[in-house]
């Protein structure tokens, strides 16, 4: 038996690698902790009842004498106190230590239900953190085995994040199908689902509609989120929401209504901690000044993103700014400028990226006003090669239909029909419409 309570909250906290920090969480200050390991303060009931539940052991365990943690677990109370120690290690970050932990967990014969959905849902978070979404869906439908019909509220939570993680794999449909399944629940059995929750379900929803361009749907469910959030006055994400909108009236070429979207999405964001979309959607904006034939205001917005872009080494970003500078400036036909800015994106752009092929394929355009077509054609076949890697038929359909201007414009009107051909093909296959492509990527 160890000496005092201290020195064994001391020895049990760095059993499982956890700091002073991570262990005192948010009821607990640091310095408290400190005292009470060190035996210079005796911590109250309270205190100890919160320690224990984070260390996974029993007040008695705390106070008294501690069992041998390489014993196996076998009561539903040791059950009980794994999957605590497993959530103190998931909350602090240390997810290989976690999932070992509980992959040795579901392998315990009679685990009781409710600790082996726990158990699988954890597992699935986990794997989520890891990038390890294929896994974590799997992780996450057995979750669901051991959820009863009446379990309303935890299989709304699971289908939230099998959702999230079919979109991260961009199964987009497999993402819209789990998410309506989760909407339908709450609506159906009006569970009491966290309201945060619902609102990231709607806009999980909406973005894999817009990620496979069924812009409408995405916007009837933009609209139902933002109804809940002003009916419940959340301001949660209502930036993500609008800036979603912006993007799909983008698409639907609903111009003034996406401008206004996007300057309410740039009001809710926070230039100081959400910089990064704050930027994203001052492009966008610059993007619909263009679409308007408002180039000034497309020029000075962009040029305005440029410097904020730099200044922040947002290196995507300023490729992105250095893409749409140019398109605005062979937009007005000032080829010097567009060349000039294209190039730097070049530069600047990770090699094979997809935002390298669209840079590749501005430079091929800027090569056609120059009437400069074999050099274009060489920018375009480029560009087609990363966007055959990436599979994006769209864009693929894009560059072929150039390629084939280029050609028959040089009198090779054997490989002008080709590219024509396949371009067509493509979108015929697809049921792709051959929009402007000009357009940012829904992230």
């Amino acid at each position: 038996m160890e000496s005092s309570v201290g020195t064994r909250i001391k020895r049990l906290r760095k059993d499982l690698g956890l700091t002073q920090g991570d262990l005192a969480g948010d009821q607990l200050s640091r310095a408290m902790l400190s005292l009470i390991e060190r035996d210079l303060t005796t911590p109250s009931l309270r205190t100890i009842e919160y320690l224990s539940q984070k260390l996974g052991v029993s007040v008695g365990d705390l106070l008294g004498e501690i069992r041998d943690a390489s014993l196996p677990v076998t009561t539903p109370e040791d059950i009980k106190r794994g999957l605590n120690i497993c959530k103190t290690l998931f909350k602090v970050a240390k997810y290989d230590e976690a999932e070992s932990r509980l992959q040795e967990l579901i392998h315990i014969e009679n685990v009781p239900f409710p600790e082996k959905w726990l158990a699988y849902k954890l597992l699935g978070r986990i794997c989520e953190k890891l990038n390890r979404d294929k896994e974590a869906v799997e992780h996450y439908r057995e979750a669901l085995s051991y959820l009863s019909s009446m379990d309303t509220n935890e299989i709304v939570e699971v289908y939230y994040y099998i959702s999230l993680s079919n979109r991260k794999l961009e199964n987009y449909k497999e993402g819209i199908e789990a998410a309506l399944r989760a909407s339908a629940l709450i609506n159906t059995y009006h569970a009491e689902v966290d309201g945060l929750l619902t609102i990231n379900i709607l806009y999980n929803l909406a973005l894999c509609y817009c990620r496979i361009r069924e812009f409408q749907k995405g916007l009837d469910v933009i609209h139902e989120a933002i109804v809940i959030m002003d009916d419940n006055e959340i301001q949660f994400s209502n930036g993500h929401f609008y800036m979603l909108k912006g993007i799909a009236e983008l698409y639907m070429r609903k111009f003034a209504a996406g401008i206004g979207s996007t300057k309410a999405a740039i009001q809710y964001f926070n230039s100081e901690e959400e910089t990064h979309r704050y930027v994203g959607s001052k492009i966008n904006l610059g993007i619909l000044y263009r679409k308007q034939d408002k180039a000034v205001q497309a020029l000075k917005e962009l040029h305005n993103c440029l410097d904020e872009a730099n200044e922040l080494n947002y290196k995507t970003l300023a490729v992105n700014n250095y893409y749409e500078l140019s398109l605005s400036y062979l937009y007005i036909n000032d080829v010097e400028l567009a060349e000039y800015y294209i190039q730097s994106g070049l530069e600047l752009a990770e090699p094979k990226s997809h935002l390298h092929a669209q840079c590749h394929y501005v430079l091929g355009k800027i090569l056609m006003k120059k009437e400069q077509f074999k050099e274009a054609i060489k920018e375009f076949n480029t560009a087609e090669s990363i966007f055959y890697t990436k599979k994006n038929d769209s864009w693929l359909a894009l560059v072929k239909s150039e390629k084939a201007i280029c050609y028959e414009t040089l009198e090779d009107h054997t490989n002008a029909f080709q590219n024509l051909l396949e371009a067509n093909q493509k979108l015929l296959s697809h049921d792709i419409n051959l929009i402007s492509t000009e357009l940012p990527v829904i992230s």
